[in-house]
């Protein structure tokens, strides 16, 4: 077998040396050759977070090889050159995994291509920019991926569903190859974030691919005994390379699951580590610090799992906080059922695309470690790699011991090119192979640690933003000066994740009379802007005047130069002048609570916000403010003690969240002048912007709490409504049928915009009542534009037919976080055989208690709450789908029960048959309970933003 050679120079662990190592082959397909050959019965597993018992597919090295190779025999037949780029744009890790063999095997360039956007215009533009890059090209993808790609003409796709069925018939020898591969051909493309433009294709030959697994393998400890779990998709290098292919160099094991089953459930992590004896796994900051802040309260799991096997986790795309780290550490002592079998290694790494994933490490034994600075130290160079910091000026001057400048390495993993793009490339190294990666650093006895960044990206939780993209959007708002605005990185000491500052000179002048309330206004829209786009407000937004904002002879602000002026507090005077300017204004829109009711209300707000009492003005709305749902609760539940008031109905905090306003309806309570109100479904939780107002219905358990954090990004851009059941005041009935609750909430929409455009959505099992909506509407010959359905299938009947009281029950206490999935799955046969009273106690002698304080409860409010959840689920019993609506806009996520591709394939697609124009199936992340959570809903108000533009709302 032909073999490689790699260079072993550098910096390398003490430890690597005695780890055995593999025969390296000459090329990736002699890879998987060798691991079936030698490690026949190891396997490639996959998880299916979904499943109440964690269940697994597992497939043989051999097996796998066997298949891959009749899938290459049959992607052969499409008689395409050696060479062909095909752009793979698969959605699970094992049919990515297949797809990338397949290729491979048959001598064609696979291209990984990440998720498209919900967004159309970006969409399109950048499969154009695809077809431009690499044409011809041919896209390789599933049902979901041709529906999305199906209105952009001239496309060739091909999908895998085919190409399986076709291979089924194929009879090859387990050593099949169309094109034995030389070292130096093209193997795998990566496409790169985008962030300055479009993106561009990294290019990986099987040389750079192979010394990077070798030299990652030995770095790792790696050996054919090695457990692996993986949640990177395979479209990142870190998913198909690190924690895929470099284990199969080895023989290593594999355990491979879907990136939002982890994201959303931190304890599905721990699971899988324990019963899968894993050894390496991988863990950004953003998850070690999700992970810690999810389990450190959760006595209940205590000393429950084994994590003996865990010998390193792996930590990159973003810097590792120290104190985050530790927090881990504690967290995984608690929780280890013996800590001191325990290795406590955490394992920061810096990595590009270009640099095939991870290249520099460290190795840090957290408890051990004692470091002064904020941020864990990212070690030494892995065998065969080198690193050296210059001067960002010049890109070739070294810098001394302990001197910030740019960080450059080389080594045989870096990438050769960037594919049909020589400007790029050769922009991207200096004299001596040296590739600059654009980040500042410094390296001190050997070891770097990075400072800062010179690219145009900015990272928050994991995720890579565009900073000119960002910018370019900021530059409509009215008060900047047009082409004189730059955002730049920054993170605060102790701060979790990157932030952003953004520097800008404003339109208007600044001494101005009208300054104050000019400023505050733009201060606001960039920071709405940024939240829309990132999900993330400004750290600070610093207005500069212009005659003081300087340019380069190309006409470019400098962010490094702004940055620097910022550090060495040279705009201070600027900072403070702009503070005194929105003190101001807000002075000027302050109202002095002046009633004992607003006083007293004002109180309870500073205390929910943490600010002083006599800084919340009578005029200050609870959602402006930040209020989350939690907060509404503590408000009603401490307006009821300090006025002594028995009940502070829910519906008329979510409609009066102005204290002047709340006050009066809490006046009118004490004076008992408010007898039962008639029923109005509408709770306006968002009320600015101009554009179309959304309408949102709420789920099964009636209330629309959990729209709260949804609503807020749509702050000055459309109003948001949502529709809560009737049955929660007193004397109010629920509804008894479909017909009743849509004439109710048609007739009420109505009230609330009179004419169309409407757009209409609804989560879970609201999402059939909007469908009735959008039918009513229309057949008043309104116009409905757009029409979202949260998870929910037409089909729903099929659902309930064995749903009775007990599983309302259990529904609503676990989607209020009182019990978990599992619970709610033991407990409901036995509930099942004892009377309601009793079904109640069982419950709520497993609820937390510190969860029922937190959102007020008693047994007699929860059981009350159970019985509208109940007779929800009567009135969608009896319920069939009919007819159609103009157009559907699908989103859904990890299924209650079952596999996401079946729940979109069987459940979901059927919504075909009741769209006039074909629906959208759009992916969101979490799962079905989860994903209107604070973790999930930033990225789900983007995809749900976008949408209503496509739809031209």
């Amino acid at each position: 077998m032909g073999q490689v050679e790699v260079p072993t120079v550098g910096f390398a662990y003490a430890e690597e040396k005695t780890t055995p190592s593999p025969t390296i082959p000459s090329n990736l397909p002699r890879v998987l050759l060798q691991a079936a050959d030698r490690y026949p019965l190891h396997d490639l597993s996959f998880a299916n977070p979904t499943a109440r018992d964690l269940s697994y597919r597992s497939r043989t090295f051999s097996a796998f090889n066997q298949d891959v190779r009749k899938l290459a025999y049959a992607i052969s037949q499409w008689a395409k050159p050696q060479g062909s780029i095909i752009v793979v744009y698969l959605t699970e890790h094992e049919d990515n995994m297949a797809a990338i063999w397949t290729c491979l095997l048959a001598g064609l360039v696979p291209c990984l291509q990440p998720a498209l956007s919900a967004q159309q215009v970006h969409q399109h533009g950048h499969v154009a920019h695809i077809q431009r890059l690499f044409s011809p090209v041919t896209w390789l993808t599933n049902d979901f991926g041709a529906e999305q790609l199906s209105s952009i003409d001239g496309l060739e796709i091909r999908l895998f569903s085919e190409l399986s069925a076709l291979a089924e018939s194929a009879r090859v020898p387990a050593d099949w190859v169309v094109h034995d591969a030389q070292p130096d051909d093209e193997a795998i493309l990566y496409l790169t974030s985008g962030s300055t433009g479009f993106c561009k294709a990294v290019v990986h030959t099987h040389r750079t691919i192979l010394a990077a697994c070798y030299a990652k393998g030995r770095s790792y400890g790696l050996t054919s005994k090695s457990n692996v779990l993986n949640w990177v998709g395979f479209d990142h290098v870190a998913g198909s390379l690190e924690m895929h292919m470099a284990p199969l160099l080895f023989g290593a094991s594999q355990l491979h699951v879907h990136a939002s089953a982890i994201l959303s459930d931190p304890i599905c992590f721990l699971r899988l580590v324990d019963e899968k004896s894993i050894h390496l796994a991988f863990a950004p900051n953003f998850l070690l610090a999700k992970l810690t802040h999810d389990l450190e309260k959760d006595s209940d799991m205590c000393g429950r799992f084994d994590l003996s096997s865990i010998k390193r986790i792996n930590s990159g795309g973003e810097a590792v906080v120290t104190k985050t780290a530790q927090a881990f550490t504690m967290v995984l002592k608690k929780l280890a059922r013996d800590p001191s079998r325990v290795s406590f290694v955490l394992c920061p790494g810096f990595g590009m695309t270009e640099t095939c994933a991870g290249c520099i490490y460290d190795r840090v034994d957290v408890p051990r470690h004692r470091s002064v600075h904020e941020f864990l130290g990212l070690g030494r160079p892995i065998d065969s790699c080198e690193m050296r910091i210059v001067d960002p000026d010049d890109g070739i001057t070294v810098c001394h011991d302990g001197e910030s400048g740019e960080l450059q390495v080389r080594g045989p993993m870096l990438f050769t090119r960037y594919y049909n793009n020589p400007d790029a490339t050769s922009s991207s190294f200096v004299d001596g192979g040296w590739f600059r990666t654009g980040d500042i650093g410094i390296i001190e006895d050997g070891e770097l640690r990075l400072n800062g960044r010179i690219k145009d990206t900015l990272i928050v939780h994991g995720i890579s933003y565009g900073i000119p993209e960002l910018e370019t959007h900021l530059q409509t708002v009215e008060g900047v000066a047009h082409s004189f605005l730059a955002a730049a990185p920054y993170r605060a000491p102790n701060q979790e994740t990157e932030s952003f500052l953004v520097f800008y000179s404003p339109s208007f002048d600044l001494y101005d009379a009208e300054a104050s309330h000019k400023l505050l206004v733009t201060h606001r829209e960039l920071g709405d802007i940024s939240v829309k786009m990132i999900t993330l407000a400004p750290r600070h937004i610093v207005p500069i005047p212009i005659n003081e904002m300087e340019k380069s002879t190309l006409g470019k602000l400098s962010r490094s130069r702004l940055l620097a002026l910022f550090n060495q507090g040279e705009l201070t005077a600027h900072i403070a002048h702009a503070e005194k300017l929105l003190s101001a204004a807000r002075q000027a829109a302050f109202a002095v609570p002046s009633t004992d009711s607003e006083k007293a209300l004002a109180t309870i707000y500073s205390r929910i916000f943490n600010v002083g009492s006599g800084e919340v003005s009578a005029n200050d709305n609870l959602f402006e403010l930040g209020g989350t749902s939690i907060d509404i609760i503590r408000l009603k539940h401490e307006a009821e003690a300090y006025f002594r008031l028995a009940e502070i109905p829910l519906i008329q905090i979510l409609k009066h969240p102005v204290i002047s306003d709340l006050a009066r309806i809490v006046d009118s309570i004490r004076n008992r002048r408010n007898h039962e109100q008639e029923y109005d479904p509408i709770v306006p939780l968002q009320m600015t912007g101009k554009k179309t107002p959304i309408f949102f219905v709420h789920p099964a358990i009636g209330e629309v709490l959990v729209f709260v954090n949804l609503a807020k990004y749509f702050h000055n851009e459309r109003p948001f409504y949502a529709l809560r059941a009737r049955g929660f005041e007193p004397g109010q009935p629920v509804f008894n049928s479909m017909g009743e609750m849509v004439a109710c909430y048609v007739a009420a929409i109505k009230r609330t915009q009179p004419a169309g455009p409407y757009a209409i959505a609804g989560y879970s099992s609201g999402g059939i009542v909007a469908f009735e909506i959008t039918r009513s509407l229309e057949a008043l010959g309104d116009e409905v534009k757009f029409i979202g359905l949260v998870n929910i299938p037409p089909h729903i009947a099929d659902h309930m037919r064995e749903v009775d009281w007990t599983s309302g029950m259990l529904k609503l206490p676990h989607y209020l976080g009182l019990i978990s999935k599992d619970d709610a799955h033991q407990l409901a046969p036995t509930l099942r055989l004892m009377p309601r009273e009793k079904q109640l106690k069982a419950v709520w002698k497993l609820s937390p208690p510190e969860r029922l304080a937190e959102l007020r409860l008693t047994p007699a409010k929860l059981n009350h709450w159970v019985s509208i959840v109940s007779s929800f689920i009567e009135v969608c019993k009896g319920y069939h789908p009919s007819g159609t609506v103009s157009a559907i806009d699908v989103f859904y996520a990890i299924p209650p029960t079952g596999s996401r591709a079946d729940w979109l394939n069987s459940e979901l697609k059927p919504w075909s048959a009741f769209s006039r124009h074909a629906p959208t199936y759009t992916e969101v992340p979490g799962q079905h309970y989860t994903l209107m959570d604070s973790d999930h809903v930033p990225q789900f108000q983007k995809i749900f933003r976008g949408c209503l533009e496509v739809r031209g709302l």
